[in-house]
């Protein structure tokens, strides 16, 4: 009984892990398509197309998305984008993407007016497909363009589920809470005891931080102070995955000078080893 049990629990962890590398194909698809559906025919229309109803973009704080592309005018600019890193809940209803864009006021142009790097989460609707709940970005100079990623999930083994967790969501807005307590008060170094192993770090003006050196330079930075006021927390079904959304204030001191600056965040937040929040994914941006 014991063995026969011990395969069960085998099998079933398996077809998860099998379920959640299928979602994750599906969500690189979806976010090749948004981005193809914006070359050929506009900004515009890709962006009615494929978010949802209930999305959240920021112009200049967290507003509707759809009401506010509703009204936009549909000019010929031309947004570029491809997803180079990607990450999916154990039960494939909620994922992450994020890559390089390219932005010109006019599809002739030959150079760009912009470049930076987007993070759009997306969740999967009732009918299977995925639609993006919410679409931030930063700018910084050109980079050279980089080969495709997947976060790890061949050991995850959640049970796949369409319905919302909102005990697990109450848990992440208190753990958000937590860490946004500590780290107002006690300045960058307070990420190290929530950052995961894989986390990623975007800050306007430069390119993204994704390995370990590069992030402890940044938290060892005292040019400036951060200080958070997380707004909403969502997470997956399977209560693996899960974000924040909030806004806030960068202090730059400077003597008389000393400047403040509103602020934009999203957190992306994974459990580690099925138990402990970690932030994978971490990005402020300049509330313009």
């Amino acid at each position: 009984m014991q063995k026969l049990l011990c395969n069960i629990l085998i099998i079933m962890g398996f077809s998860s892990a099998l379920n959640a590398q299928s979602a994750l194909v599906s969500l690189v698809n979806a976010e090749k398509a948004f981005a193809q559906k914006s070359v050929e025919t506009t900004t515009k229309t890709a962006f009615l197309q494929y978010l949802s109803d209930s999305s959240i973009i920021f112009r200049p704080g967290p507003v509707a998305g759809k009401p506010f592309w509703e009204g936009a005018i549909d000019d010929n600019d031309l947004l570029t984008w491809e997803p180079v890193f990607a990450d999916v809940s154990a039960g494939g209803d909620l994922g992450y993407t994020t890559g390089p864009f390219e932005y010109k006021t006019d599809r002739k142009d030959e150079k760009t007016a912009g470049t930076g790097h987007f993070v759009s989460i997306w969740e999967k609707q009732p009918n299977g497909e995925w639609k993006v709940a919410l679409d931030i970005g930063i700018g910084h100079p050109p980079v050279e363009k980089v080969s495709f990623a997947t976060s790890s999930i061949a050991a995850r083994s959640g049970a796949s589920t369409n319905s919302i967790a909102p005990s697990e969501e109450a848990s992440l807005m208190s753990v958000e809470m937590d860490f946004a307590k500590r780290q107002n008060s006690k300045g960058l170094g307070a990420y190290r005891e929530w950052l995961s192993s894989e986390a990623r770090m975007y800050r306007p003006g430069v390119v993204p931080f994704t390995d370990k050196a590069s992030i402890e330079e940044l938290l060892s930075a005292t040019d400036k102070t951060f200080l958070f006021t997380p707004f909403r927390a969502f997470t997956a079904g399977s209560g693996d995955l899960g974000y924040v959304y909030g806004g806030g204030v960068v202090t730059i001191p400077g003597g008389e000078k000393t400047r403040n600056i509103n602020i934009n965040y999203v957190r992306i937040w994974k459990k580690e080893n099925g138990t402990d929040w970690k932030i994978v994914l971490d990005l402020v941006s300049v509330k313009r």
